[in-house]
């Protein structure tokens, strides 16, 4: 009996320390699940904030440069209106131009001239008229031209049916002005619906299901990838209900958000992350379904997670602290390089000079071709520069204390107008926007977007040499 009572009490150990094991290790394995799942929903939210965060100062970007070139188009064509005061307008001309405008801008639908009260005067394809249409009755052209007449110069409007495109186009507008400041012509560029599918093909997110610009008002401004043809009415025609309007409208149109929304289907949840852009009315939006997130967790968890529960569950507390390192560095290294590609692609596709230099040293580190076309100098030349050799007119004095409030962050850029210098030692005038940025080796350094106003100093030029009698007695021998 007794023999038989100690035979059985260390199998009886042996029986209950397996149970007690496996209980452990279940445990440890639902922590794990539970810890995976956590990361896994973290990482993913992690991602649609970046990809919004850096889509919407790309796209920020772009619209600067747009108003930018249609400021330029604008003053030309005014020109050409102040030098024929009392004649007929020279529509030829600003044909030229704005077709030019067109062929630099090939991202763009029609571009046109309408005078003050909706006439299509021209386009970019179709010189002047008498067969062109006019929106001056149309409710959306009428709201728009309000808007203009009370707010800035350029807007970006409500989506569209276009009247000579007749597809859904967003546009955008800028209202150009006598000297009195009387509106003289309304420029308009048409942009398609699917302006965003560069920025989509830039980001390659095989999981993000749909990037969508939004106005203020409700009204989708773009969305990629396009809804089919049935339902485009409903998309671009009227404001959109859904939970995210609500959420925009009830926090203010705040700077970053996230929400998760059912959709149209009533069973689909997405989640979204929202980044309203900087200088203008419009808030980006990335989404991703839940969908997603639980697939992009499965893949993680299915095999690794439960072997480490159940035959590594000695190495739990150093399993979970390299995890957390990992993803750390991972989500580093993908938020530095969709960093470096959208900043490498703003730069080689700007239709403006782009200079970039230290922010200590004020030497050039970088030019894009059209900088290096315009100055003549090559690369290597201008890294031997710095900024103010470049721009002779400028003083030390006078650049630190304009730079100062952009070290300070009291604000997110400055602009100026001075000379620069070509190769050749002429010069010409330029009006610059500069932003100081972070640069790849963690230091900072300054970004130029440099615009080239000798056609607008020109135009100033004619028309302070009008005004003066001496001008107006020569112009008016010159007619006789």
């Amino acid at each position: 009996m007794i023999n038989a009572s100690g035979a059985s009490h260390p199998g009886r150990i042996r029986k209950y320390s397996a149970i007690l094991l496996a209980v452990a290790l279940l445990a440890c394995a639902a922590f794990l699940v539970s810890q995976s799942w956590r990361e896994a929903e973290s990482d993913q939210v992690n991602r649609l904030e970046t990809i919004a965060d850096l889509d919407g100062i790309a796209i920020d970007t772009y619209f600067t440069q747009l108003e930018i070139g249609m400021q330029s188009l604008g003053a030309d064509i005014a020109d050409t209106q102040n030098n024929l005061t009392h004649k007929k307008p020279d529509l030829d001309r600003a044909f030229r131009l704005v077709s030019r405008f067109q062929r630099l801008h090939t991202e763009l639908g029609n571009v046109m001239l309408m005078s003050g009260d909706g006439r299509i005067l021209l386009t970019g394809k179709i010189p002047n008229s008498r067969d062109m249409p006019t929106l001056a009755d149309d409710p959306s052209f009428i709201k728009f031209r309000g808007e203009l007449l009370r707010g800035p110069a350029f807007a970006i409007g409500r989506p569209v049916m276009g009247t000579i495109d007749k597809s859904w186009v967003t546009a955008a507008r800028y209202a150009v002005t006598d000297q009195a400041g009387k509106l003289v012509y309304i420029l308009g560029a048409n942009l398609p619906a699917s302006m965003l599918q560069r920025y989509w093909i830039d980001t390659t997110a095989p999981r993000i299901t749909a990037l969508g610009l939004v106005r203020d008002d409700g009204y989708l401004a773009s969305r990629y990838p396009e809804p089919d043809a049935a339902s485009r009415d409903d998309m671009f025609g009227k404001p959109a209900g859904d939970a995210m309007i609500g959420y925009l409208s009830a926090n203010n149109h705040p700077q970053l958000g996230l929400i998760e929304m059912p959709g149209s289907d009533g069973k689909t949840a997405y989640l979204r992350a929202m980044r309203r852009l900087q200088h203008y009315p419009l808030t980006l939006f990335v989404e991703m379904t839940a969908s997603e997130i639980r697939a992009a967790w499965w893949g993680n968890m299915y095999g690794p997670y439960f072997l480490m529960a159940l035959f590594l569950a000695s190495m739990f507390a150093f399993h979970v602290m390299t995890l957390r390192h990992r993803r750390a560095w991972s989500m580093e290294q993908r938020r530095e390089e969709l960093r470096r590609n959208h900043e490498h692609a703003l730069r080689e596709r700007s239709p403006n000079e782009i200079l970039m230099f230290d922010a200590d040293t004020l030497q050039v580190t970088y030019a894009n071709d059209y900088a290096l076309k315009n100055t003549g100098y090559t690369l290597e030349q201008l890294q031997n520069k710095n900024i103010l050799s470049l721009q002779p007119e400028l003083g030390i004095e006078t650049f630190a204390a304009m730079v100062e409030p952009l070290r300070r962050g009291e604000q997110e850029a400055v602009k100026y107008q001075t000379v620069q210098a070509r190769v050749n030692g002429s010069t010409y005038p330029v009006e610059v926007n500069l932003q100081l940025m972070k640069t790849d080796a963690g230091g900072e350094g300054f970004m130029a977007i440099v615009n080239d106003i000798t056609a607008l100093r020109q135009a100033e030029e004619n028309i302070r040499a009008f005004n003066s009698p001496v001008g107006r007695r020569a112009s008016d021998r010159k007619e006789r």
